[in-house]
This record gives structure tokens, sequence and C-alpha cells, in this order.
């Protein structure tokens, strides 16, 4: 297990819930179940807006459908000094509640 990676039964109850989740997804996958209070950046346009968005916090964790997007985020985040985190498995593996949009 890599230092980037996080296991969905890590943010379980009582768990200590990430400052920020970025949600790659497509815009109607999004709508149709995400994370509670994720913030929604699509894959195509993260690069260009990640940055100013992942600033204020001390870190972030990055969640797309199977994990391999999220994963390369994450490594191009902390190639430029942030610290990202990337959810094994997307949200395939998430099982805690979903809002909708």
């Amino acid at each position: 297990m890599h230092d980037f990676e996080m296991q969905a039964w890590e943010l379980g109850p009582g768990m200590e819930a990430p400052p920020c989740v970025i949600d790659l997804r497509t815009a109607e996958q999004y709508a149709k179940g995400h994370i509670p209070q994720s913030v929604h950046l699509s894959y195509n346009q993260f690069q260009a807006e990640a940055t100013g968005l992942v600033a204020p916090f001390p870190w972030v964790l990055l969640v797309d459908e199977g994990g391999a997007r999220a994963a390369e985020m994450a490594i191009w985040l902390r190639a430029r000094g942030a610290q990202a985190r990337y959810l094994v498995g997307g949200m395939s593996k998430w099982r805690g509640p979903l809002e909708k949009s």
C-alpha cells in the first residue's frame, strides 16, 4: 500500500473525514450519487483548475469510478507539492452514504 492510497473502510463512521473530497467523474455520474460534501471537478478539467482548489486544504482525497484516474491525479498533485490521496477502487468500493444532485 502506498501512502497516497485510502481504502473505503478508512472513511467509515468514527473515522476522520478528509478536509476535501474531489470527485473526478462526469457530471452525470456525480449527479446520480456522490460522497456527501464532495466537490465535483471532472477529470478533463482537473489539471487546469486543481491547484487553486486544493491550496487551502492540508490534504485532499480524489475519487473516480474505479480508482485509476484518481490515482493518476493524486500522483500529479503530489509532484506539485500538494498532499493528495485517492480512494482505492473508487466509487465502486464506496459503501457509505450518498448525496444526489
